[in-house]
């Protein structure tokens, strides 16, 4: 009931629709939000709803690849020494150990850099490969960063070979790289190219595997550390991403990996795993490492074998994690003050400055001030003359086209299109305001400023039912691309309003619709319940979940916006 949410239902294809639920057995509903996902064909519907590890593509499609092999190849058998170069966040974390876990069962002798955040930065750096260079590092092979590095990748390529591994946007020029896997180089004939940075380091690993002879079965152990990844890198769920973060979900249930175990205990986390608690509760303990302190002790944690060792390591990220968490809500509540004073008729996109704001946890905070206000927002920390900013977006405005179009004003930038990052002197910051603003003005209406709630097909409370709710998870893992499916009913009449919580944020209304009670629940929505009164009628979007409580399993209705439609 947010009052600026817009609702479009998704065109019914009734044809396939009955098509697909009597050749697959599956409910009308379950077959409509198939073909919202993209489903077009009773095939489709079979490779979506079943395909596994059996159906990974051939690494050997991605361009470079049997090069990439044959160095690293050499480089196992003669003992040279192989250093992996990752990233600070989740993906590069996961990239990194899953190369090195690899390397390591091939017998190599193999070590790992991650580069310090605030000191160094995001990516190659001439000081760190001048250091690895002075260790012996016969061949680097990057995860989850490189491909932007020509300069860097120039001057090292004299003292070793670097093959690079990343998923990031290639520019116009590469880097001079022995080799260089990426799906979305522009001659790459990889079908799948929304893999995340560590589902690249996997396709280099599983081609490892077929080169060396070794089973399959020994590499999907590994996939634990691939769905992590890949889910907290908010890659779209689809293709490739699917089967890995499918795959990989079941393998974190009976996960061997030492830190894992640690993290799931941690974290709270029993029983069967989903992307919800990879991007609510191991994501966030991962990152904590790299954003506040050195994303070093996240990667000895996910590559230790010493179950002592991981439970201290899980618990320093653990206390890191509430630290940034309570780091975060303080500079958002700044900015949110800062916004408070600008004139949001002219201000299309929200940029936003403070002095020595922790650029860790900014993005983070960027993306908790485009929910509130929706606008693309551009957080920046200006610290020892220098601005560090962190960009979140809406659909229509693509950041990373932005900040090209204002590259002669930034030292750098690098992301996609919905995020991305930068740094810039303190006094173009106004000319970056100016310039993202008159893009907006150009690019987007007032209806691109209103968030949609997608609604993939309307439904009667009858529909909704345990059993339902045990067939609709067939369509997990959900994420961008395959969303938490959200259905729509009208006309439901109030029958009881709560509020929840101990500050009371969540709000919780039991309501009637055709004689069938339901109970929905709308979190940090607390607000509305003066405003929904008993007898009033309501529509409401929502996903159904199974809610455990004493025992017994209930139908609740997890509300994305709630509509009111009059009384009684």
């Amino acid at each position: 009931m947010s009052g600026r949410c817009v609702w479009k239902v998704a065109p019914l294809q009734d044809e396939l629709r009955k098509e697909l639920t009597g050749k697959l057995d599956i409910p009308e509903i379950i077959a409509q939000i198939l073909i919202n996902r993209g489903v077009s064909t009773v095939e489709d519907a079979v490779y979506f709803l079943e395909a596994g590890w059996d159906r990974l593509v051939d690494p050997g499609l991605m361009k470079d690849m049997d090069r990439a092999l044959d160095r690293v190849v050499r480089a196992v058998q003669q003992q040279e020494k192989i250093t992996i170069y990752g990233d600070y966040d989740v993906d590069g974390i996961t990239a990194t150990s899953l190369l090195y876990l690899v390397l390591t069962s091939l017998g190599a002798q193999v070590a790992y850099y991650i580069p310090e955040r605030f000191g160094e930065g995001y990516g190659l750096n001439d000081i760190a490969l001048e250091k690895l260079r002075g260790d012996g590092t016969q061949l680097v092979i990057t995860v989850d960063c490189g491909i932007s590095a020509i300069a860097e990748v120039e001057k090292a390529r004299n003292f070793y070979d670097i093959i690079i591994t990343d998923h990031h946007e290639p520019g116009e020029a590469l880097p001079t790289a022995h080799s260089i896997l990426n799906p979305k180089q522009r001659d790459c004939p990889f079908p799948h190219k929304q893999l995340a940075g560590v589902g690249v380091a996997f396709k280099l690993c599983q081609g490892l595997w077929q080169r060396l002879g070794k089973p399959n079965a020994e590499l999907y152990t590994y996939l634990d550390l691939v769905a992590v990844g890949t889910v907290a890198d908010v890659v779209p769920l689809l293709g490739e991403n699917r089967v890995l973060v499918k795959e990989g979900l079941k393998q974190i249930a009976a996960t061997a990996n030492t830190g894992l175990k640690a993290l799931l205990q941690v974290s709270g986390i029993k029983g069967k795993v989903n992307a919800g608690n990879i991007g609510f509760g191991i994501g966030p303990r991962i990152n904590a490492a790299g954003r506040l302190s050195h994303a070093l002790s996240a990667v000895e944690l996910l590559t230790t074998k010493d179950a002592e060792r991981a439970a201290f390591l899980a618990q320093q990220l653990e206390t890191e994690n509430l630290a940034r968490r309570q780091i975060e809500e303080n500079i958002r509540l700044q900015a949110d003050a800062v916004v408070a004073q600008m004139d949001l008729a002219a201000e299309k996109v929200l940029v936003i400055a403070g002095e020595h704001w922790h650029h860790g946890v900014i993005g983070i905070a960027a993306s908790r001030i485009l929910d509130k206000y929706y606008r693309p927002t551009v957080m920046i920390s200006v610290e020892d003359g220098m601005g560090r900013g962190s960009c979140r977006s809406i659909k229509g405005f693509n950041m990373f086209e932005a900040l090209d179009s204002c590259r002669d004003i930034l030292v750098k930038f690098g992301g996609h299109a919905a995020a991305a990052g930068f740094s810039i002197l303190p006094e173009n910051i106004g000319e970056l305001r100016r310039r993202l603003n008159a893009r907006a003005n150009q690019l987007l209406t007032e209806a691109d400023y209103l968030p949609v709630v997608a609604i993939d097909i309307p439904v009667q409370l009858n529909d909704i039912s345990l059993a339902f709710i045990e067939k609709l998870n067939i369509l997990a893992p959900f994420g961008p691309g395959n969303p938490a499916p959200v259905l729509a009913c009208r006309d439901m009449v109030i029958t009881d309003v709560r509020v929840l919580g101990k500050d009371r944020k969540h709000l919780k209304l039991k309501v009637l619709h055709n004689k069938c009670a339901g109970e929905i629940v709308f979190w940090n929505q607390g607000e509305l319940a003066a405003s929904l009164p008993v007898n009033s009628f309501i529509a409401a979007t929502f996903f159904p979940e199974i809610n455990e409580w004493q025992g017994q399993s209930l139908v609740q209705l997890h509300a994305s916006d709630i509509k009111r439609q009059g009384n009684r």
